[in-house]
């Protein structure tokens, strides 16, 4: 795969960080992926423990940024994908053509998160910019200087502030003001990236698990089943999964489902296991307003 830019081969480095305690059991996890990808992709890897800057746990977040300028210093070039500690890499034979078609020219490429319509509204927890690219290059030197100039608004916070600052809404605010030109910035889906149902790189973010030990144990588990699956295994999961979820819909609501509510309840099932993710599922749709409007019309 070529640069679109330069016509020279698409070089890769996944980066990885994480405070030394906390999530760091989780990133050992993840890593096991992400290293086995780029093994058999040829790509880099590279990972931190610790804080690049501050004092408490949660300031681990910012690692990222200064990652990114130690490897523009250090002069490596090429496409860095960074990816937070519980992301990890679903598809070992992904194909990174795919997620480039049309994107390749592109100075950095996010996922939108989904909670605005704002182009510049992204998740921070896996994205890729191009170190080969000035406006990669800029945006990321913009990112560590707009980080130090609100750390006095950071250092003394024991834990993360829900108002912010933090690293991801200070990249909000870098991009809104199009600090580099929004036509360097390429959006991919959360088909592909960003989400417990990606093809490629999936995440499990802080609201998807009852608790944070629950999160280590699914992506443990996960990470295991990754490793140790082949394809037809995968396939049959998903079938199985996508099966439940269509009896879910026919025997309660007496429907087929829709698509939208099909993939909520998948991911559900997907996230906590068949047992609970069943009968989450089961309780969500049996306190609808539809299943009782369906029960109430069925007594009468």
């Amino acid at each position: 795969m070529n640069d679109a830019r330069t016509g020279k081969p698409m070089k890769f480095t996944f980066i990885q960080t994480a405070d030394a305690y906390r999530y760091a059991q989780m990133l050992s996890y993840s890593a096991q992926t992400v290293t086995e990808y780029a093994r058999l992709k040829g790509y880099r890897y590279e990972s931190f423990l610790g804080l690049k800057r501050g004092e408490y746990p949660w300031q681990a977040t910012f690692n990222r940024v200064f990652m990114l300028t130690e490897l523009i210093d250090r002069e490596i070039g090429g496409w860095v994908c960074y990816m937070d500690a519980d992301a990890w890499v679903h598809d070992l034979d992904y194909d990174l053509e795919v997620l480039f078609a049309g994107l390749g020219d592109a100075a950095a490429v996010f996922t939108p998160s989904g909670a605005s319509d704002h182009w510049w509204d992204v998740n921070a927890g896996v994205f890729f910019v191009n170190l080969d690219h000035p406006d990669g290059v800029r945006l990321c030197q913009a990112w560590k200087k707009a980080c130090l100039e609100k750390w006095g608004f950071i250092a003394d916070k024991v834990d993360f502030p829900a108002g912010g600052p933090d690293d991801q809404s200070i990249l909000h605010e870098l991009l809104a003001a199009e600090v580099v030109p929004r036509s360097s910035i390429g959006l991919t889906t959360r088909a592909e990236v960003n989400s417990q149902h990606a093809a490629f790189i999936r995440q499990h973010l802080r609201g998807d698990q009852r608790s944070f030990e629950h999160r280590v144990a699914f992506i443990r588990e996960t990470v295991h089943e990754v490793l140790t699956r082949t394809k037809p295994e995968a396939a049959a999961r998903d079938e199985t999964v996508w099966a439940v979820t269509q009896g879910l819909y026919r025997g309660l609501l007496g429907r087929d489902a829709d698509p939208d509510g099909a993939r909520a309840y998948y991911e559900l099932i997907i996230s906590r296991g068949v047992r609970d993710g069943v009968a989450a599922a089961a309780d969500s749709i049996s306190n609808s307003p539809e299943f009782r409007a369906r029960r109430l019309a069925v007594e009468a």
